[in-house]
């Protein structure tokens, strides 16, 4: 009889765990390991290793059975990050043209649409305290070097009526740069002076005009120039704002219910990253490309969405209400594609959704630190039901009554409309946006049993009789 007792114990516990484990870790690892491999470069929005993630997430919802929304499953959208070179720039020196990306490359530090200038060339090195009257409509020459602030120092001779801005670029090899140095609004343009830079080569034959080397004006870093070269420089710059197309994945589950399903749940995660940098390395000197995968951040809680869709859609018996599942890009660019999100392409107005449950770098568990579930109490019943159900698990669960993290993310899209919202995260860490935020570093056994909790709140949202009834906490 003990026996039996134990045996039918020991089947009910075992039972109980295993409903809990509703996702598969092998699973979870393939998808995480193909959203962060070097060969997407980083998932910056509109780049081919983004658009390859994108038609992942979608083929994984029309597997699943569920109905793509907008563009067969794609909601397009555009933003301007930064601005372009046009590719008609120029420049001479004394009645020679220069060549482009050799000699010099132009340069976008003012939002300066199109400029030109005739002028003659003053060096200053890399001096803070000028006679800006002998620079006022001349070309200024300073030092393009890192450990000096010469972008304050451009900023500083612009405002002191600087024609225009050379910069030697002593790695010899002058390639475009945009730095939003005003910090004003991408959309907007000025007609400040032009701004470019020029080889090391280039430098120094300016330089010798008065007996100078650019060896020499290295080595002398705190000493103080202002002096006329004697030389006739002339170039053009012209630039426009670089207009990027991102777009959002999303489909729905639609609901069981011929009421409540006129009602949604949003279930979503942001997919992009941001991308990968090329420079040269400090060990071997040579040029080298730096891919920053973002595992944690956010192919664990992109691939948690897509696992979320695909275990509903497989259930026996669709929630009552409908699920809306949406993998969000440029949400490093400011949030972009979850402000973009309710639109005319959307079958449904923003009164029409009841909840947000976001699920962004939920792949690194920290027992000291618990899984922070923000938002739970931007509803009168979240921080209860959160508690509720996370009893089940094994996690230590953190709900945070205020977060600075609380604007950090996509649901803050939809708290704006008076929308509930769940933010699930396992917060930052020293990888957090560096090329170290890698595959092997995510703790799959405890991701997933933070996506079952994501599936038992998804599920009571879904189904329960009344909704949640939103409180305004900021």
């Amino acid at each position: 009889m003990k026996r039996r007792n134990f045996f039918i114990l020991f089947l009910f516990v075992a039972t109980t765990v295993f409903s809990q484990q509703y996702f598969d870790t092998v699973q979870l690892r393939k998808s995480v390991e193909f959203m962060s491999a070097d060969d997407k470069m980083g998932r910056l929005p509109g780049t081919d290793g983004s658009n390859a993630v994108a038609e992942y997430i979608l083929a994984e919802f029309n597997n699943a059975g569920l109905n793509p929304l907008c563009n067969g499953g794609y909601q397009y959208f555009s933003y301007i990050k930064g601005w372009k070179n046009s590719d008609s720039c120029a420049a001479l020196l004394d009645g020679k043209k220069l060549v482009p990306y050799s000699d010099f490359a132009p340069v976008n530090f003012f939002h300066t649409r199109s400029a030109s200038l005739s002028a003659d060339v003053v060096f200053i090195g890399n001096a803070q305290d000028v006679d800006w009257e002998k620079c006022k409509g001349k070309w200024v020459m300073m030092k393009d070097d890192e450990k000096a602030s010469y972008k304050s120092l451009s900023h500083k001779a612009i405002n002191q009526g600087v024609g225009g801005l050379i910069l030697i670029d002593t790695s010899n090899t002058p390639e475009y740069e945009y730095s939003n140095v005003l910090g004003i609004s991408v959309k907007k343009s000025t007609t400040l002076g032009p701004v470019i830079k020029i080889s090391a080569t280039m430098a120094d034959s300016l330089l010798a005009k008065k007996n100078l080397s650019l060896s020499q004006v290295l080595t002398e870093a705190n000493k103080k120039y202002c002096i006329p070269l004697g030389v006739e420089f002339k170039a053009s710059t012209s630039f426009e704002p670089n207009e990027i197309t991102a777009k959002n994945v999303v489909a729905v589950l639609e609901g069981s219910d011929p009421e409540l399903r006129n009602e949604y749940i949003v279930v979503g995660g942001h997919y992009d990253h941001v991308g990968f940098t090329e420079k040269i390395s400090n060990k071997t000197g040579k040029m080298r490309t730096y891919i920053y995968n973002g595992a944690d951040d956010n192919a664990s809680g992109t691939t948690a969405v897509v696992e979320l869709a695909k275990k509903f859609a497989t259930q026996p018996q669709r929630p009552k209400r409908s699920i809306v599942f949406v993998a969000f890009d440029a949400e490093e660019e400011g949030l972009i594609g979850s402000a973009k999100f309710f639109n005319e392409c959307l079958p449904f107005e923003t009164s029409q959704v009841k909840a947000m449950v976001n699920l962004d770098m939920v792949g690194r568990y920290n027992e000291s630190k618990g899984v922070k579930i923000i938002g739970s109490n931007t509803s009168k019943e979240g921080k209860r039901l959160i508690e509720s159900i996370a009893s089940n698990y094994d996690l230590k669960i953190n709900i945070p009554t205020k977060s600075l993290f609380f604007a950090s993310s996509d649901h803050a899209n939809f708290y704006k409309y008076g929308i509930p919202v769940f933010f699930f995260n396992t917060d930052t860490h020293k990888d957090y946006h560096r090329v170290s935020d890698e595959v092997q570093k995510i703790d799959f056994v405890n991701m997933q049993k933070i996506i079952s909790i994501a599936y038992d709140l998804t599920d009571n949202l879904a189904n329960r009789k009344k909704n949640l009834r939103f409180q305004k906490i900021y």
